[in-house]
């Protein structure tokens, strides 16, 4: 990160000296790197590709030493990370959970069968139906809607749009979720 840009975000304290990681699956989702790029310039954080071949337990330990704040996953990337019992190992790490879905509930399957712990919250970026997705889903406590973004948009002024609505975003969550 250039030296104007981190003044520019400790200035503004958009995660507040918070330790951020973004979890993200960049070979299913090929845009899962841009938008990691957008979030990170409005919330700095580090950026953990699920996709890249490490063994998932190994991953799963290199997640928990980074000691995070808050974790962001893009489309349920750490939902692979399971444990014996194919539970989801992500309700072991203390840390709160920002899981930003760019589809439709459906597209995710089992993965939103899986019981998230209350310090989870899981946002829909498409405007589906979040009363329905309650009921669909009892397993998933905090189901949110995200503001409708174009995340596959690689247009400068809609991945200006997207930061903006991402700075937002992040007062509200930082402000609910932290609590």
């Amino acid at each position: 990160m250039k030296w104007k840009h981190f003044i520019f975000f400790h200035k503004m304290g958009y995660n507040d000296g918070m330790n951020v990681v973004y979890l993200i699956n960049s070979k299913e989702y090929k845009y899962h790197l841009r938008m990691s790029e957008d979030f990170a310039t409005v919330v700095p954080g580090k950026v953990v590709d699920m996709s890249d071949g490490k063994p998932f337990g190994d991953r799963y330990y290199e997640i928990e030493e980074m000691h995070p704040d808050a974790i962001i996953t893009f489309d349920l990337a750490g939902h692979v990370l399971r444990t014996g019992n194919d539970t989801l190992s992500l309700n072991n790490i203390y840390a709160r959970f920002a899981h930003i879905l760019f589809h439709r509930s459906d597209r995710y399957g089992s993965d939103l069968k899986f019981r998230q712990n209350l310090s989870m919250f899981t946002y829909f970026v498409n405007g589906e139906d979040i009363g329905s997705c309650r009921e669909r889903l009892p397993e998933v406590p905090n189901i949110r809607e995200f503001a409708p973004i174009d995340y596959k948009s690689e247009n400068n002024s809609e991945r200006e749009r997207i930061r903006e609505v991402v700075s937002v975003w992040w007062k509200e969550f930082s402000k609910e979720a932290m609590l």
